[in-house]
């Protein structure tokens, strides 16, 4: 990941409220677990296993949701061209900006497993962020970062997670950055 990309995950607002009855301002996100699964798993197998803990980015949020694939992917189409690698990610990538948006199906069970995007913190225009927060605000969807954070779908509650973040520092502060990174 571009250390100027800001991470985004896209979660269904039903199931957390369901879970914790309203939407908590963060969810565990267990990183010293994911760098052993990481650190285990095998590419050539070609399948990640399901993780052995649970925690916000390994649960199965999207399960229950009943969503048309097709017509989502059409809809990200219009937002951001597909990437000429597979069928569930997308990419802008042209010398200025680098946005990418991914969504992991389960054909087999019909539901979506992740969906996530990051977005070029060096672009001005915002087309791809507000087109995304736009899309996400319309289907009921929150957004959550890297450390577990939630927000609503709105420019000014992704801002107070954005400056927080790491891209935020590295585009702003790079000295400290690669101080605090040591």
């Amino acid at each position: 990941m571009a250390t100027y990309q800001f991470l985004t995950f896209v979660l269904p607002r039903k199931p957390i409220e369901k879970k914790y009855g309203g939407i908590p301002k963060q969810l565990e996100i267990k990183h010293a677990e994911w760098e052993k699964y990481w650190d285990n798993w095998n590419m050539k197998l070609n399948e990640a296993p399901e993780p052995e803990f649970e925690d916000a980015i390994s649960t199965k949020w999207w399960k229950e949701i009943q969503i048309n694939i097709a017509e989502l992917r059409d809809e990200i189409d219009k937002i951001i061209p597909r990437a000429s690698w597979n069928n569930e990610s997308w990419k802008i990538e042209n010398g200025e900006v680098d946005h990418d948006l991914s969504i992991d199906y389960n054909e087999k069970e019909n539901f979506i497993e992740d969906f996530r995007f990051r977005t070029d913190l060096r672009d001005s225009e915002l087309n791809f962020l507000n087109s995304m927060l736009e899309l996400c605000d319309r289907n009921d969807w929150i957004l959550m970062d890297e450390d577990g954070n939630l927000c609503n779908p709105n420019i000014k509650e992704l801002a107070e997670l954005l400056k927080i973040s790491k891209a935020h520092l590295y585009i702003t502060n790079p000295t400290k950055f690669f101080e605090d990174w040591e």
